[in-house]
């Protein structure tokens, strides 16, 4: 005569083959609410609308430089602003399809977006440029002169 082994060590094998398949089909249940999530927004446009342009923030000693993607952005469509240490970068990208045409894909839509950060020493906002270039919004903050870095001259005695 055979007898079926329980390694689980509880309740008959009956119970836990129903309470493994109660958690499969949790499990699927999930996969159908969750799966068509990834198909309906594209990632990399989601995270665009949703946390705005990459940016890198550079120091080059004298001054600090913003360079922010912003593909598609008219130079109208883009503020600016420097405040009390803070810089933000709003924008808006237009979706609008050309006179006479129609649209058979759209993956790339209307969004916009507004960046904040504390810079990490004072800028001279009036020297301040700004320029729209291929996508790329590069900013040229100037340091004020206390917080551009000195050599300090070494004597000896």
């Amino acid at each position: 005569m055979l007898t079926r082994w329980n390694d689980f060590g509880f309740g008959n094998f009956g119970e836990i083959t129903r309470t493994f398949s109660a958690l499969d089909e949790l499990r699927r249940e999930m996969d159908r609410m969750f799966g068509g999530l990834d198909r309906a927004v594209e990632p990399r446009r989601l995270s665009t609308a949703l946390t705005g342009p990459r940016v890198n923030l550079l120091d080059t000693g004298s001054a600090l430089m913003v360079k922010a993607e912003v593909p598609g952005v008219e130079e109208k469509d883009l503020q600016i602003s420097l405040e009390e240490g803070s810089l933000t970068i709003r924008g808006e990208r237009k979706d609008e399809a050309p006179e006479g045409y129609a649209v058979h894909r759209k993956e790339r839509g209307a969004f916009t977006f507004s960046r904040a950060f504390t810079l990490p020493c004072k800028v001279d906002a009036e020297k301040t440029t700004a320029v729209l270039k291929n996508g790329v919004l590069e900013l040229t903050m100037p340091k004020v002169p206390e917080a551009q870095p000195r050599q300090i001259q070494i004597s000896a005695k």
